[in-house]
Parts: C-alpha cells; sequence; structure tokens
C-alpha cells in the first residue's frame, strides 16, 4: 500500500533515532493511522527501545493501511544528519524502497532499501510494575552519569520517599549525588516503596543522547528490576528505553 509524509521538524525524528541507533542496529518500522511506532531490543536483550512518533508532528501524512518495514537506522540516520535548517522532508515507500526528498534551497532525493529483520522475542512491557519514579532534569541526569563514568562502569540508583541517590563506586574512587524531594532538578519523586538497582553505564550514556527531546527525563524502577526512561514530547513523541539490572558487584 503506498505511504506518504511530509515532516518539517525534523530535529525530532533525527534527535531521537541518534539515540535508538545507539542500541538498535536496524528494526521494523510500524505505520499505523496515529503514527509512527517501533519496539525493539538490542542482540543482547539488555535494552528495549519503544519509540512513538505523532501523526500531529507531520505537515501531510496520507495512511492507506498498516505498514510494517525494516530499516536499517544508521543508513537512514545518515540521510537525516545531511538534512540543512529550514529543509522539508517527504518520504514515500514505493517498489520495496523507502524513498526520501530534502527540499531547501536544493532538492535532494535518497533511497533505501526495505530490509527483512530477523524476528526477536521481546519482553512485554505492559507487564512491568515499578516501585519507584521520580522526574529529573535530563542534563543533571545526563551529568551524573557522566561522573560516574570517571570511576568505573556501572551506577546503583536508590530511590526513598524524600531523595534519590545515584552512585559509584570502584577500589580506588567513588561517586555519589544526592538530589533531595522539592530540588529544583527533581521534579517529581514517588518513592513509598524503597528501591535500590544498579545498570550498566555504557547502556545509560546511550540512552542519554536523546536529552535533548526534552529537559525532563521520567525514571522509573525497583529492587535489582529493570529500569524504564522516557522521554515525552506532549503531542508529538515519546521515547522510552528499558534496560536490565545488572548484579550488584
Amino acid at each position: 500500500m503506498p505511504f506518504s509524509a511530509e515532516l518539517r521538524d525534523i530535529d525530532i525524528l533525527r534527535e531521537s533515532l541518534s539515540a535508538i541507533a545507539e542500541i538498535i542496529d536496524e528494526t521494523e518500522i510500524i505505520i499505523r493511522e496515529d503514527g509512527i511506532y517501533m519496539l525493539a531490543a538490542d542482540r543482547a536483550v539488555v535494552a528495549v527501545v519503544d519509540f512513538f512518533l505523532s501523526r500531529g508532528v507531520f505537515s501531510e501524512y496520507s495512511f492507506e493501511g498498516e505498514q510494517r518495514i525494516g530499516m536499517n537506522l544508521m543508513n537512514l540516520l545518515r540521510i537525516l544528519r545531511r538534512a540543512s535548517p529550514g529543509d522539508i522532508l517527504r518520504f514515500t515507500i514505493e517498489d520495496g524502497k523507502m524513498k526520501f526528498r530534502l527540499s531547501g534551497e536544493s532538492v535532494r532525493t535518497f533511497s533505501l532499501p526495505i530490509i527483512d529483520v530477523s524476528k526477536q522475542e521481546m519482553p512485554d512491557l505492559e507487564k512491568l510494575s515499578f516501585a519507584s519514579s521520580f522526574d529529573i532534569s535530563s542534563e543533571v541526569l545526563g551529568s551524573g552519569i557522566e561522573d560516574s563514568d570517571l570511576i568505573t562502569d556501572s551506577l546503583v540508583f536508590s530511590v526513598s520517599s524524600d531523595r534519590v541517590l545515584m552512585a559509584a563506586d570502584s577500589d580506588l574512587a567513588s561517586f555519589n549525588m544526592e538530589l533531595k524531594a522539592g530540588s529544583p532538578a527533581l521534579r517529581m519523586l514517588n518513592g513509598e516503596r524503597a528501591a535500590r538497582a544498579r545498570y550498566s553505564l555504557d547502556y545509560l550514556k546511550r540512552i542519554m543522547k536523546a536529552r535533548r527531546l526534552s529537559d525532563t527525563v521520567k525514571v522509573q524502577l525497583g529492587p535489582e528490576y529493570p529500569a524504564k526512561f522516557t522521554y515525552d514530547i506532549p503531542e508529538k513523541a515519546r521515547l522510552s528505553f528499558v534496560v536490565a539490572p545488572r548484579r550488584d558487584e
């Protein structure tokens, strides 16, 4: 079935894919009436990406039926990075290819093949039940992750009713960041059920590449339980990452 859409706010897609492509190399993109979806896990099934780009973001959106197309995300991202300020992106599906047109001072066209993507057994994200959650400044969280990376390769989150702690320890050094309820950077805290868990900094650093999407990220976690990081742009896009915990060292 034919599909075409026009996007003027290219940044929202480019910034989302910049982070997603750090974790997922190829995936199935689902085109639905209300927008574009993506749900994929990395090859180790340590992280799951859940992405939605609303139909309302597009200046034009011609939909005639649900489609699922396989795409190499890095190849797609390379095209998006060639967009100049003020360019308009139009993409269509034709003859087994995704075709792109960047219109601005010039008109440039690209095409990428639609590929077969191997099916993965996906965890059911709807079944996740988190003990604690907090909304935090994206920049502050990113800073804490970068500081932790100076010390070791994993980060511990500890959440209680009145504070969030981030900690990293090695044999020779340590790092701690404390955020108390009510501080400007900690914009919401639901920590009545205390939680503590450790996560790989390699994955957290990749996730934080999406911080330009929103100045706030919602973090949900539980004791030795997966953590979910969500960037939400109301009525435009939502990007979530679910990361498995690491065993305490």
